[in-house]
C-alpha cells in the first residue's frame, strides 16, 4: 500500500440489487464516510488481487454503525460481490487530526506492546469494538492471542510515531 494511505473501513457483503455494498468504518462515530469518499480512494482487495482505484457513488448510513456504499459503475450484487472482505485505503490527508487520546485503527494495528519495565508482548492484530471501549487483539511473542482493554487503567502510554503502546499489566491479564 502506498505511503499516506490509511484504513478507513471494511467492505463486508452486497447489500440490495443496486450494486451497493455493507461497509464497516474504522472511523470515529463523529466521522461519516460519506465525507471521506466522494474522491478518488484506493482500494486493497483480497489477498493475490491488485489494488484497485475507485470513486464511491454514494454512501447512506444503515443500522448499528454500518454503510452502505455503491463505488461508480458498481450495479449490480454480483459487480459488488468482488469487494467483500476487502479493505477501503484513503489518503491520510483527508481524515481530521484525531483529538488527544483518540487513534485510528490503523495508528493501533501494528504497534509493538510492551510492558511499564520495557518488555515485549507482542504487537496488536486487530481491535473489537465492544460498545464501553475498544478491545486490543495482541499476538504475543509466543504465538498466543490476549485481548487488552484500552482503558486508561491498562493503557499507559501510545506512541503511534514509533509504533509503540506501553501498558500496566495487572493480574490475569495476560493468562
Amino acid at each position: 500500500m502506498a505511503a499516506g494511505k490509511v484504513a478507513c473501513g471494511r467492505f463486508l457483503k452486497p447489500f440490495g440489487v443496486s450494486g451497493e455494498i455493507k461497509f464497516e468504518p474504522y472511523l470515529p462515530d463523529d466521522l461519516e464516510p460519506s465525507s471521506l469518499l466522494s474522491g478518488i480512494v484506493r482500494h486493497a482487495p483480497a489477498k493475490g488481487m491488485a489494488e484497485k482505484e475507485i470513486v464511491i457513488a454514494s454512501a447512506r448510513p444503515l443500522a448499528g454503525g454500518v454503510w452502505a456504499l455503491r463505488p461508480d459503475g458498481c450495479d449490480s450484487p454480483e459487480d459488488a460481490a468482488w469487494f467483500t472482505n476487502t479493505e477501503l485505503w484513503v489518503d491520510r490527508s483527508l481524515i481530521p487530526a484525531m483529538p488527544e487520546g483518540q487513534y485510528l485503527a490503523h495508528d493501533i494495528i501494528g504497534c509493538r506492546v510492551t510492558d511499564t519495565a520495557g518488555n515485549t508482548i507482542g504487537s496488536v492484530t486487530g481491535i473489537l469494538a465492544t460498545g464501553a471501549n475498544d478491545v486490543w487483539e495482541v499476538q504475543t511473542l509466543d504465538g498466543k492471542e490476549v485481548l487488552i482493554p484500552a482503558v486508561q487503567a491498562i493503557v499507559a502510554r501510545v506512541d503511534v510515531e514509533a509504533r509503540r503502546i506501553t501498558i500496566n499489566v495487572i493480574e490475569g491479564l495476560l493468562d
